[in-house]
């Protein structure tokens, strides 16, 4: 599912996967476990060796909220608050059993300080998840709900094999039965 998240399309990642898999400790995660809740101190952040996690925020009344999704060969973890090390404004929470590489603060901090080809890679994720988290913004804006529905699914068509219609409609912001409805129209075209 590597075309998920747009962003890892847009960076040469590997010296920072490669990093991550020497350094970091190898972390397994059932399904279910958190690799990080909302509200707690974000103190790692991994690479997904295998398996795949739910982004979910809490509103003030209780109800959830799909916002994103990590799968194979994928960063997890919330970047703005790790970097900050502030609280996560999301639960991570494996979907399946999961292998994570996790790494510390003080692990990336040293990785960045290491020469100026890390520093850009530093500055090139912070914008480039800034320009991922815009694009979906004005997206919900721009596109109509079914536009969003199919722009996701011809982007990843496996996606359905992974996560519940129920979970997709809450990550596309609309009610399942409107996902119900805009697939049948797709079907019917």
């Amino acid at each position: 599912m590597e075309d998920f998240n747009k962003y890892t399309s847009h960076i040469n990642y590997s010296p920072i996967v490669d990093f991550v898999l020497q350094q970091g400790k190898q972390t397994y995660y059932k399904k279910g476990d958190y690799f990080s809740r909302q509200g707690e101190v974000c103190k790692t952040m991994g690479f997904v060796s295998s398996g795949s996690f739910r982004y979910c925020c809490t509103n003030s009344v209780g109800e959830n909220s799909i916002v994103g999704y990590t799968f194979d060969h994928s960063f997890v973890g919330n970047y703005p608050a790790f970097q900050l090390q502030n609280q996560s404004n999301v639960d991570i929470q494996a979907l399946c059993d999961c292998s994570v590489y996790v790494i510390n603060y003080q692990q990336m901090a040293d990785f960045y300080d290491t020469n100026d080809a890390h520093q850009k890679l530093g500055r090139r994720i912070a914008e480039t998840l800034l320009w991922e988290v815009y694009d979906r913004m004005i997206s919900m804006y721009s596109l109509t709900p079914e536009e969003r529905y199919l722009e996701i699914i011809n982007r990843c068509p496996d996606l359905l094999k992974l996560i519940t219609l129920k979970e997709l409609a809450s990550y596309l912001l609309i009610r399942p039965e409107t996902l119900s409805r805009i697939r049948r129209k797709v079907v019917q075209k």
